[in-house]
C-alpha cells in the first residue's frame, strides 16, 4: 500500500511512503540526490536533539552524497558533529589507513569523507592491520557495548537470484547468524564479484565487521538504497523469509526503529512485490 506525504520532517522535498507491516517508514524520493538530502536532514535533526550521539557510519558509493550533504551542513553551521562519536561499520582485513597502499580501505574513506569534514573528534576505528583479527573483533565489540550506538547508517549489499544469496548489511554475508556480534567474515562470492569485477578492487576476501546483533542494538537505524539492483535486494529483505540467508531481513525484527530512504528506481522493485 502506498501513502502520499506532503514533505519530509527535515526537508521540503516531495516524497511518498510505502507502508510495510514491520518497518517504521519507507520514504521514497525521485532521485538518489534527493534521497540522500532527505536522509541527511533526518540525521541532522537527530544530532541537534542529541549532540553527543554515537553514530555508526557505513561506507561505499551509496552514502557519498549523504556525507556530502552532512559536510555542507556542518560547514554552514547548521549542525555540529564535534561532540559526537564516530564508529566504524566494517573494514577489509588486512587493510590499513594508507590510501595509496589500500585504496579500497574504509578507514581512509571515513577519515576523508566523514571524520574530517564533519569535525568529528572522537573516531573509533577498527584496526584492519591487527596481528590478531579475532582479538580486534572482541576489542571493538567491547567498545560498542560500552558506548551504545544512537544512529546506525547502513546500505544494503547485492542479491543473486541464481545463487539465492546476498542482502548483506555491513559485511554480514548470507548464513551469518542474527545473534552474531563483531567478527571476522569471509566474503561471499557475490560480494567478491562486485568488488573485483564491477569495482575493479584488489581487496581481501576477509573483513572485520559489526555483527547483525550490534546493528540491531542501535537506537535508530537509517538505510539508504538507490537503483533497481538495490531495490531487488530490498525486496528480498523486506518480503523474503526472515533469517540468516538474507541478513538485511533481520531489520524487520526491530523495524519500529528502522527508516529506509530510497529512490524511485529502488521503490519500483518493491511495488512489483506489492502488486503480486
Amino acid at each position: 500500500m502506498l501513502t502520499m506525504g506532503l514533505e519530509a520532517k527535515t526537508s521540503v522535498l516531495p516524497y511518498y511512503e510505502i507502508e510495510h507491516p514491520e518497518i517504521s517508514r519507507i520514504c521514497v524520493f525521485p532521485t538518489p540526490e534527493e534521497t540522500a538530502q532527505a536522509a541527511a536532514g533526518e540525521i541532522i535533526g537527530l544530532v541537534r536533539a542529541n549532540p553527543h550521539a554515537n553514530i555508526t557510519y557505513a561506507t561505499g558509493d551509496t552514502v557519498i552524497p549523504l556525507y556530502e550533504s552532512l559536510a555542507k551542513a556542518a560547514k554552514e553551521g547548521r549542525v555540529d558533529f564535534s561532540q559526537t562519536s564516530g564508529f566504524h561499520l566494517d573494514e577489509y582485513y588486512p587493510c590499513g589507513p594508507d590510501i595509496n597502499e589500500y585504496p579500497h580501505g574504509f578507514v581512509a574513506y571515513l577519515r576523508q569523507r566523514v571524520f574530517a569534514p564533519l569535525g568529528i573528534k572522537k573516531a573509533n576505528e577498527m584496526n584492519g592491520l591487527a596481528s590478531d583479527p579475532e582479538a580486534e573483533a572482541k576489542r571493538y565489540d567491547s567498545l560498542l557495548s560500552a558506548q551504545p550506538i544512537d544512529i546506525a547508517i547502513l546500505g544494503i549489499g547485492p542479491w543473486s537470484d541464481e545463487e539465492q544469496t546476498g542482502c548483506h548489511i555491513a559485511f554480514n554475508e548470507s548464513g551469518t547468524p542474527i545473534n552474531q556480534r563483531v567478527h571476522v567474515q569471509i566474503l561471499d562470492p557475490v560480494t567478491l564479484m562486485r568488488d573485483r569485477q564491477e569495482r575493479g578492487q584488489n581487496s581481501p576476501d576477509r573483513t572485520l565487521t559489526q555483527g547483525i546483533a550490534n546493528i540491531l542494538e542501535a537506537r535508530r537505524i537509517i538505510l539508504l538504497a538507490y537503483g533497481e539492483k538495490k531495490g531487488q535486494s530490498l525486496r528480498e529483505a523486506l518480503f523474503g523469509e526472515i533469517g540468516s540467508q538474507r541478513p538485511a531481513s533481520a531489520l524487520r525484527l526491530k523495524g519500529h526503529k528502522v527508516t529506509l530512504f530510497i529512490d524511485e528506481a529502488a521503490a519500483s522493485q518493491l511495488k512489483k512485490k506489492l502488486i503480486l
